[in-house]
């Protein structure tokens, strides 16, 4: 995950005398002296306990070191657990915060009763993973039955929530990007602070990089139609669409930070939907999240990328900062 390594390479830069202070424990060495630290941040894979067990197992030794000398700590391994899809879900709705609900299935017979119960199409994916990759969409009680046959184990069936389908009800007109496509938004939270990253469109129900407008319009071939003229207005719109979200306060910002607080985090990357009533709708929490260097992202020049990147790895820095004893920030 390169975040960590941009992160750092920018804070030397920008806060050489807090880079200077941070001390890195890599997992699976000796244990860690805890003497002068002031802050433990635990940057790790997740969910930690089911995918990286004796990780965990580390990871909470160290924390409860940690909180036996009273030092504060940034995603406790306990929150690091609670983002598998059906747990994440479970802890959401329990707290009220409106997302899509999921069901872990182990077997062929959960898969097919949990479609039934949805009553509605499903995306069918891994419940411990943050990538989009074999995921499936199950839109009948056929294809639910042909996908049990073939579950390989665990898996998390999301009940789909077609916002594009809501705008359209709502009336948004044609034109609007939000009823031609599904989006996606993600903001990153620290600490109950909230700042916008990116706003992606696409053709398909799942939205991801991969298969974003952004990427299909990146490549050669449509650059050269652009240059003639063609889909340059659409283009045009994504590009503003992107860029005004990056720019404007985030929308139901209590919501996003009370999701990540809800799971036992302080920081995570969020990615949720703009309802047309102006609610939000939230996908999932990655604490874990990539942040490529401004030049390695999508139509870099065209959205800003870059002063976009720089700008949200200093707002990241300034939390990280205030998150230190007081006595110890400056």
């Amino acid at each position: 995950m390169p975040t960590g390594d941009v992160f750092l390479s920018r804070l030397a830069q920008c806060d050489p005398g807090l880079a200077a202070r941070m001390v890195f424990h890599a997992t699976g060495n000796p244990a860690p002296s805890l003497s002068g630290v002031a802050l433990v941040v635990f940057w790790l894979g997740d969910p930690l306990r089911q995918k990286y067990p004796d990780c965990y197992a580390e990871a909470a030794g160290i924390a409860q070191a940690a909180r036996r000398r009273g030092i504060a700590l940034l995603n406790a391994p306990e929150g690091l657990s609670n983002t598998s899809k059906a747990d994440q879900s479970a802890i959401w709705a329990k707290a009220g915060i409106p997302s899509a609900p999921v069901r872990c299935v182990s077997s062929p017979q959960e898969l097919v009763r949990a479609f039934t119960e949805f009553a509605g199409p499903c995306f069918l994916r891994g419940n411990d993973t943050h990538a989009e990759r074999g995921l499936r969409v199950l839109r009948s009680a056929r294809e639910a039955h042909v996908a049990a046959r073939a579950l390989p184990g665990p898996a998390a069936l999301v009940r789909i929530q077609d916002i594009r389908a809501e705008y359209r009800a709502a009336g948004a007109p044609p034109s609007s990007l939000f009823s031609r496509f599904h989006h996606k938004a993600r903001a990153f939270v620290i600490r109950g602070e909230v700042k916008a990253s990116h706003l992606f469109f696409s053709p398909d129900l799942a939205v991801g990089l991969s298969n974003s407008l952004f990427a299909r319009e990146s490549g050669p071939k449509h650059a050269l139609l652009r240059r003639s003229g063609f889909r340059q207005s659409l283009f045009a719109d994504l590009i503003a669409e992107d860029l005004a979200y990056f720019d404007t306060p985030v929308a139901r910002k209590d919501v996003l930070a009370g999701a990540v607080a809800a799971l036992g985090l302080d920081f995570a990357a969020v990615d949720y939907s703009l309802r047309p009533d102006g609610s939000v709708i939230l996908w999932e929490a990655n604490p874990f999240f990539c942040l490529p260097p401004g030049e390695e992202s999508v139509l870099s020049a065209e959205r800003a990328a870059v002063a976009r990147v720089n700008a949200s790895l200093d707002w990241m820095a300034g939390c990280l900062s205030a998150a230190l004893p007081q006595r110890l920030a400056s």
